[in-house]
Parts: structure tokens; sequence; C-alpha cells
């Protein structure tokens, strides 16, 4: 592999998608802003807190779009091809490394890393996981699909073990949000290859997934709540998120509590919001505000045409990515589509629904708003890609 055939350049390439890339400025500006406005939360013991949270979120904007843009104008399938079992790896200890280090919200999900002038960053492998198993099921399709005699367990062993050991060390993390992420996400690109080994078990993983969103739908009524408390495998943290997400005036000075702000926030809010800066939930009231509660805050200052705002540009990106997955005649690029899309979609449905308490919280970023550069750098490199094969698609490659 020649790495001086990369491209390092600021443009992205010809031919790339101008509505998915102003959508992506748009979203990112408003998230900085909020970020930004939502420190102001934390200034009672650091006069210093917003302009330090905005040069580090400027920091992390920058990166991301850097890596978008090199991602743009450098993937190619070859090069995935080529990197995708070495980076798995290193993804894989990443994961692992994680449980070295202190729990945060009772997980072990985080690399914290001190850095000079900049103070602590973390990082959150499994985001990047997600982009990666993304990428590996895409690769491994391009490669097969013209492997007529291929059995099934040949084209999915390598990413069916990569997936098997993310989620063990994702499990070992106590991260249950992401391990769902990542299940919807590898779970929807499987069914697209049209191999016909795989038919037998695409068909059984549709059945899984209609009754699986059924016994969702189920676990959410108060009689599901009643099977729910008996699961052996539920730790008490993960329970409670049902009960409160059915009722948080259940326990409101403390499982309950910041769902109960939250609420308020966005009864607050109304349509105009109370203005720029203007939350009062965000003064403590809200202890995540930056990144689990953000949209909370941005209703609150911003009213319903913040949220419609964002609703606005993610469905455009979603909207074009599928746009050009029905256009794509290599499975490999539709893969690589969809699954950018789906990404997006369950972060929005898992942040809003656990937000405004429709679903149980699972702590999933909003992302390109909530505060955390290992979500905005994993999202900028998966619409990065699909900048990449939509260019190449528009260039008739």
């Amino acid at each position: 592999m020649n790495f001086m055939r990369m491209r390092l350049t600021f443009k992205m390439p010809k031919k790339y998608d101008l509505f998915i890339h102003i959508s992506v400025i748009a979203l990112i500006v408003i998230g900085t802003l909020m970020i930004t406005s939502t420190s102001v939360g934390e200034t009672y013991n650091n006069d210093t807190v917003v302009i330090k949270t905005f040069i580090k979120q400027l920091g992390f904007v920058i990166l991301s779009y850097l890596a978008m843009v090199f991602m743009a104008n450098n993937f190619t399938m070859s090069r995935a091809k080529w990197w995708s079992q070495t980076i798995g790896v290193l993804l894989l200890g990443m994961l692992l490394a994680c449980l070295m280090f202190d729990p945060s919200g009772g997980s072990r999900a985080w690399l914290r890393l001190s850095l000079p002038m900049i103070g602590e960053v973390t990082l959150q492998p499994s985001e990047f996981f997600k982009v990666f198993m993304i990428v590996l099921m895409a690769v491994t399709v391009e490669t097969t699909r013209r492997k007529e005699n291929y059995s099934c367990w040949t084209i999915i062993k390598v990413p069916v073990i990569f997936m098997l050991l993310g989620v063990f060390f994702i499990g070992l993390q106590n991260d249950a949000g992401s391990i769902m992420v990542l299940a919807v996400i590898c779970g929807v690109c499987f069914l697209i290859p049209t191999h016909k080994s795989l038919r037998k078990l695409q068909h059984i993983l549709m059945v899984l997934i209609l009754i699986g969103g059924i016994a969702s739908l189920f676990l959410l009524t108060p009689a599901g709540l009643k099977v729910v408390s008996k699961l052996p495998f539920l730790q008490e943290h993960q329970l409670s998120r049902f009960i409160i997400a059915d009722n948080p005036f259940s326990d409101p000075f403390v499982d309950g509590y910041q769902l109960i702000n939250s609420l308020y926030a966005f009864a607050t809010g109304k349509w105009t919001g109370l203005g720029l800066g203007q939350s009062i939930q965000k003064m403590l009231y809200l202890p995540e505000a930056k990144t689990d509660y953000i949209l909370a805050i941005t209703v609150e200052e911003l009213g319903i045409g913040g949220f419609l705002y964002i609703l606005f540009f993610y469905v455009i990106i979603m909207y074009r990515l599928f746009y050009y997955a029905f256009k794509a005649k290599s499975e490999g690029y539709k893969i690589l589509l969809v699954g950018t899309a789906i990404y997006m979609f369950v972060h929005f449905l898992f942040n809003v629904g656990g937000v405004t308490g429709l679903l149980p919280l699972t702590g999933v970023p909003l992302l390109f708003i909530s505060s955390g550069s290992s979500s905005l750098l994993s999202i900028c490199c998966a619409v990065g890609i699909s900048q990449a094969v939509i260019a190449k698609m528009r260039n008739g490659n």
C-alpha cells in the first residue's frame, strides 16, 4: 500500500454531495454553539470554563473536519481491505484498555488522556468500532460477492468474529447503549447483500428483528416493566432507567432527577425558547447537560425551532445517503451508505427518546451536537467515507 498516493488537501473531492456537506457544517455549528452555552453552568467553580470549552471544542471540530475531508479524498475499498483487520485488532485493544480506567456513569467506556495546555481528553473506542464494523462488512461483501460457491460461514466469518469480540469487550465496559446501536447497525447492513448462501440467515434475522421490535414495545408498557424487573442480567442502574422512563416522579430526587429537569426544559422552551444562553436547567440541574441532555438545553434556549433545525439537517443527510444507496450498483457501497444513515438514525432515536422519557436512557450521544471528541470524529469519518463513495459513483467509478 503506497502512502505517497494519499491526497492531503483541505478540499472535498470532485462531485461530492454539497447538501450533505452543508448539513454537516450546520449541525456542527449549532452543536459547538450549544456546548459552549451549556458550559456556562460550570462557571460556579471555574471562571475560564467557557473559553476553555470553546477552544477545546473548536480543536475537536477542526480535527474531525480534516478527518472527514481526508476520508472523502482517500477512502477506497482496496485500502479498506488492506487495513481493516489491523485497525480492528487495534480497536479491540483499545476497548480492552478502557477497563483499566475508573468508571463514569457506571461504565468503563473511555480512555482518559491528559494533554498539555488542553487538559483531560477522553476517547470512546466503541464509537470508532461502529464505523469500523460498517466498513468491514462492506469490504467483506465486496470481496465475496462474485464467489458463488462460498458458504455462509466463509462470508460472514471475519465480521462475526470481530462483532462478537467487540460486543464482549463493550459488555465488560457495561455499555449496553453501544451494544444496542452496534447490533442494529450490523443487523441492517447484513440484510443488504444478495449472495444466495446468506438468504436463509437473512430471513431468520428479519424474523428476529420483527420479534425484537415487538418485544421492545411491550417492555415499555406497565406489564412489560414487570417482566423487565425480573430479568436476572439487568443491573440495578439499568433497571432504574426503565422505571424512570415509565414514571420519573417515582424517584424525583435521585434516578428521576435529570429526566424531570429535562422535561422542565422542554416545557419551558416552547416554540421560541428563552434565548441563547438563558437556560435555567444548565445551572447544575442537569449534570450531563453537555452530553446526554444537550437537546433539552437546546430546546429550552432555542425552542422547538431549535429541535426542528437539527431534525431538518439530519433528514437531509439521511435522505441523501439512502438516495445514493438505492442508486449504487456495488453492494459494498450500499452498506457504507446505509450503515452511516442507520448509525445517525439510531443515535438520534435513542438520544431523543431518552431525554424525553419515551425510551430508557442509554447514554448514546446526539451526533454532531453532544460534547465528545469520539462521537464527532467517528461520525465525520463515516460521512467522509460516504462522500468518497458518492464522488466515485458520480464520477462513474
